[in-house]
């Protein structure tokens, strides 16, 4: 007598199930990096922490004083018609501020008056976390 061994041609579905767990978590975990290039500015330190949206307008300050809006050098007498121009295209967006720590708390205030001058709602000041 003869035996034939058949082979199983099923995929356990829990073997399936920690692979998509284990894909959702990888991609879960780099979507939330959001790598700013090109400026380099030491941000402040706080303990919250929110994540970066879409509708967002990023203004930085860096500590020789240059201002960017998005990645685009723009003077200080020209921030607010610029801006005015991209919260009309947007919507109503998020603006972030990012600020070299070492910058005069003053400087800053000024630019977001400018911001809401242009129009912008809701306005972020960008830090660095801290773990606890």
């Amino acid at each position: 007598m003869e035996r034939r061994y058949k082979r199983m041609t099923s995929i356990s579905p829990i073997s399936i199930a920690d692979i998509v767990l284990l894909l959702l978590i990888f991609f879960l975990l780099t979507s939330t990096f959001v790598i700013q290039q090109g400026i380099r500015v030491k941000l402040p330190k706080a303990f919250s922490e929110e994540s970066a949206t879409p509708d967002r307008i990023t203004i930085t300050m860096t500590e020789e004083g240059q201002l960017f809006l998005e990645d685009g050098l723009v003077g200080l007498d020209k921030l607010e018609i610029v801006l005015k121009e991209m919260i009309e295209e947007i919507g109503n967006p998020l603006i972030v501020i990012r600020a070299d720590r070492t910058i005069i708390i003053e400087k800053v205030i000024r630019v977001m008056d400018i911001t809401r001058e242009a129009g912008a709602e809701k306005l972020l000041i960008a830090t660095e976390h801290i773990m606890r």
